[in-house]
C-alpha cells in the first residue's frame, strides 16, 4: 500500500472530517435544485444527500479522501468520487451501510442507501441485527406497541405489550380502552360474547373464562384464562408475540413460569340490589339468630350453578322456591345488577382476604380504658406548651392504661372523659374482613328512603355499636364470587368466611361451608391439609381429581339491616397467568430485549450484558468518528434532518 493510501485509511480526526463536511455542502450550493431533489430521491427520502461531480468541487484537495470507519479510500488518485459497490461489505461515503449482499428488507435496503427502522448494521459487511427499544415511541418487531414512554397501565406495558383492557395503533402507538361487550374482540381481548357480564365464560374485562358447564365437575380450561391445564403456557390473552402465543404455546426465545401473584389479587364479583319486602325474603324487621341456621338449601348446586332453597318458612325467613330464585339471577324489576373486583390482599400465612381499608389496613381491635390519668398530668410540649395527655410513662397514676399497655395493648390516642381525667383508646390486635361492607351503596335501584345507619358489632367491636358519622348505607343485597384454581392433592388448601347473613360456598358444586339465615356474624372454614394427623382431602369430600380445574363459589346475602359485614380468605388457591421473558443470549430478539445477537460482548452499535444497547446511532448522542450526527429519530425527518445509519452520505 502506498503513502497516500496509506494516509487515506487512517486520517479520521474530527477536524479533517468537519473540514471535508463543510466542502461537500459548498459544493450542493452549487447544483441546482432539480438535481438535488433527484439526489434527494435517490437516498429514498432518509438520508441527507452531499452530491458531487466532475467540477473538481466534491472533496478535492490535500488529503483528497474522506476516510470512513472501514478505512476504505473515497476518491480515486485524480480527486473524483468514485461510487462504492453496495454489497462488497465495503461502507462508502455513499452509503448508509453494507451488509455484504443487496437483499431488501434484512436491515440494510437493496441500494445500501438506508437501515431499515428497528436495525444496526454494526460491525460493518456482517448481517444487520434487530434493535428494539421500548419507550422510544418507534413500533419494531418483536415489540407490540410503543407509545414513547415505559409507564405500564396507560394501555402499553413497560416491555412494549398491549396490555388487558386496551387496544394500541400507530407508531409512536396510541393506545385507548377496549369497549368489552361491544362484540368486538380486539387489543388484548381474547372474547367478547356482547356483554360484560362475568361467569358466562368471557369475563368483564373480556378475558375468556374455564368452562365449568360439566356433568362430571371438573372444569374446561381454555386458552387465555389464565390457567395453565394442558398447555405450555397461559398468560390471560390470546395475543402472538408476546412469549405465550394465541395457542398457548411458548414461543422461540422465550421462557415462561407462574408467578407469586403478589401483594393483592382481583376476584370477579356480582352484586344484585333489592328493596325492602320485594320479595319479603328482604325484612328489614326481621328477628335475627345468634347463630347460623343450616340446611336451607339443597348439599348441591343445580344445572346452572345456582343453589337451590330446600327450607322456607319462619325459620329461614324465605317466601318461596321462586323468591329464592331471583337472589342469583339477574330479574329485571326484582333486583338490579352491577359487576365488580373485590380486593384481597396478602396476609401474614400466605393466603389473601378482603380487608377494611381502602388501600389494605386491617380492621384495627379497640377499647376504651376509662383512667389514664387525671388532666393537668400529661407532658407539657416545650413548643406548643400544650399537654399531651397519657404520656408520662404509665406511672401509679396510669390506672387502666398501664394495665392494658402491659397485657400488651397499644395506646392509640387519648380523650377526656366526664370526670375530669383521660381516657385511652387501647389497640390490642387487628382483623381482616370488614364490619361495614356495603358495596351498593352506589346503586340508585333502591329508593333513599330505605337507607339505614349501620352498627359494628362482633367480632370487630365487643359491643354493636353506631358507625362514625352515622351515614346512611344501602341494603337488601346478594354478592355472588366464582375463582378457579388448579387442584393439587399434596397442597394445603384453606376457605375461610364470616358473615351476615347468609353464606354459602360450593367447591365443585357441592356444599362446603353453610352459613345460612338472619343471624350476626358467623365463621365457618373448609380445608384441604394432606399433612394433618389424620389427612383431610378435598378428593374425598368433594369428588376432586388431582390435576384438573375446579371452581369454589360463594354465595352471600344481607337480608335485615343494621349490620353487614364481610370476610373472604383464599388460601393456597392462588395462582397467577404465566409470565414470559425472552432467553437474554440465544440470538432470538424477543419482547423485552432491546438486542440479542447471541454473544452480547458489547462494543459501538451491538448488543451488550443483559441485551441492552450501548452507543448505536439512535441514542441522540454523536459518537465520532462512527457518527456525523444522531437526533435520536434518524429517519431524516427529525430534528436535525439526520438521515438512518447517522451519515450524510455523498452522492457522486
Amino acid at each position: 500500500m502506498g503513502s497516500w493510501e496509506t494516509a487515506a485509511l487512517f486520517r479520521r480526526t474530527s477536524v479533517i472530517r468537519e473540514a471535508r463536511i463543510m466542502r461537500a455542502l459548498l459544493s450542493v450550493s452549487l447544483v441546482s435544485a432539480s438535481v438535488v431533489a433527484l439526489g434527494a430521491g435517490i437516498a429514498g427520502g432518509c438520508a441527507k444527500v452531499v452530491l458531487g461531480g466532475d467540477d473538481g468541487g466534491s472533496m478535492v484537495g490535500t488529503g483528497g479522501s474522506r476516510p470512513g470507519v472501514d478505512g476504505s479510500p473515497r476518491q480515486d488518485r485524480t480527486g473524483i468520487i468514485v461510487p462504492g459497490v453496495c454489497g462488497d461489505g465495503i461502507r462508502t461515503d455513499d452509503e448508509a451501510c453494507d451488509d455484504h449482499n443487496t437483499t431488501a428488507d434484512d436491515g440494510c435496503a437493496a441500494d445500501c442507501r438506508t437501515v431499515d427502522p428497528g436495525y444496526s448494521c454494526i460491525p460493518i459487511g456482517k448481517p444487520c441485527h434487530r434493535i428494539a427499544r421500548c419507550g422510544d415511541g418507534t413500533v419494531v418487531l418483536p415489540e407490540l406497541c410503543d407509545d414513547g414512554n415505559t409507564t405500564a397501565g396507560d394501555g402499553c406495558s413497560a416491555t412494549c405489550k398491549i396490555e388487558i383492557g386496551f387496544k394500541c395503533t400507530g407508531s409512536p402507538s396510541t393506545c385507548t380502552p377496549t369497549r368489552c361487550g361491544d362484540g368486538n374482540k380486539e387489543g388484548a381481548e381474547s372474547c367478547d360474547d356482547n356483554n360484560s357480564a362475568p361467569y358466562d365464560g368471557c369475563s368483564a374485562e373480556c378475558q375468556s373464562e374455564p368452562n365449568c358447564t360439566s356433568a362430571t365437575g371438573a372444569c374446561a380450561s381454555r386458552c387465555g384464562d389464565g390457567i395453565v391445564l394442558g398447555e405450555a403456557c397461559d398468560d390471560g390473552n390470546n395475543v402472538d408475540g408476546d412469549g405465550c402465543s394465541a395457542e398457548c404455546k411458548i414461543e422461540p426465545g422465550f421462557e415462561c413460569h407462574q408467578p407469586p401473584l403478589g401483594d393483592r389479587m382481583l376476584v370477579p364479583i356480582v352484586y344484585r340490589d333489592f328493596r325492602a319486602h320485594m320479595p319479603s325474603d328482604f325484612q328489614p324487621g326481621a328477628v335475627g339468630r345468634i347463630v347460623a341456621l343450616p340446611g336451607i338449601v339443597a348439599p348441591d348446586l343445580d344445572a346452572q350453578g345456582k343453589p337451590t332453597v330446600v327450607m322456607t318458612g319462619a325459620n329461614s325467613f324465605i317466601q318461596s322456591q321462586a323468591t329464592f330464585a331471583t337472589w342469583y339471577r339477574d330479574t329485571p324489576g326484582v333486583n338490579h345488577t352491577t359487576y365488580g373486583k373485590l380486593t384481597l390482599w396478602k396476609n401474614a400465612q400466605g393466603g389473601y382476604v378482603n380487608r377494611w381499608g381502602p388501600n389494605g389496613e386491617a380492621w384495627p381491635i379497640t377499647h376504651t380504658a376509662y383512667f389514664c390519668g387525671s388532666v393537668g398530668q400529661g407532658r407539657i410540649d416545650p413548643v406548643t406548651l400544650m399537654e399531651i395527655p397519657c404520656t408520662f410513662s404509665f406511672n401509679a397514676d396510669g390506672g387502666d392504661c398501664v394495665r392494658d399497655v402491659q397485657a400488651g395493648g397499644t395506646l392509640i390516642r387519648c380523650i377526656t372523659s366526664a370526670n375530669g381525667g383521660w381516657s385511652g383508646i387501647i389497640q390490642t390486635g387487628v382483623l381482616d374482613g370488614t364490619p361495614l361492607f356495603f358495596p351498593v351503596d352506589g346503586d340508585t335501584f333502591t329508593p333513599p328512603a330505605e337507607r339505614s345507619a349501620a352498627q359494628a358489632g362482633p367480632p370487630y367491636l365487643m359491643n354493636f355499636t353506631p358507625e362514625a358519622g352515622v351515614p346512611l348505607h344501602n341494603f337488601h343485597f346478594t354478592s355472588e364470587v366464582r375463582y378457579w384454581f388448579q387442584y393439587d392433592a399434596a397442597k394445603t388448601y384453606t376457605l375461610d368466611f364470616t358473615g351476615d347473613d347468609d353464606v354459602w360456598v360450593f367447591i365443585n358444586k357441592k356444599l362446603a361451608v353453610d352459613l345460612g339465615g338472619i343471624h350476626t356474624p358467623q365463621q365457618g372454614s373448609v380445608t384441604n391439609d394432606p399433612t394433618a394427623a389424620t389427612p383431610v382431602n378435598f378428593s374425598t369430600r368433594f369428588g376432586l381429581t388431582n390435576g384438573n380445574v375446579y371452581e369454589v363459589v360463594v354465595f352471600q346475602a344481607e337480608r335485615q339491616t343494621d349490620g353487614s359485614s364481610y370476610r373472604l380468605t383464599l388460601s393456597g388457591f392462588s395462582a397467577a397467568p404465566s409470565d414470559c421473558l425472552p432467553i437474554c443470549g440465544d440470538a432470538i430478539l424477543g419482547i423485552g430485549e432491546e438486542c440479542d445477537d447471541g454473544m452480547n460482548l458489547g462494543g459501538y452499535g451491538q448488543c451488550g450484558a443483559g441485551c441492552k444497547l450501548g452507543a448505536f446511532c439512535g441514542d441522540a448522542i454523536v459518537q465520532m468518528p462512527d457518527e456525523e450526527c444522531d437526533d435520536g429519530v434518524n429517519n431524516g425527518r427529525g430534528p436535525t434532518g439526520c438521515p438512518s445509519g447517522c451519515r450524510n452520505l455523498i452522492i457522486p
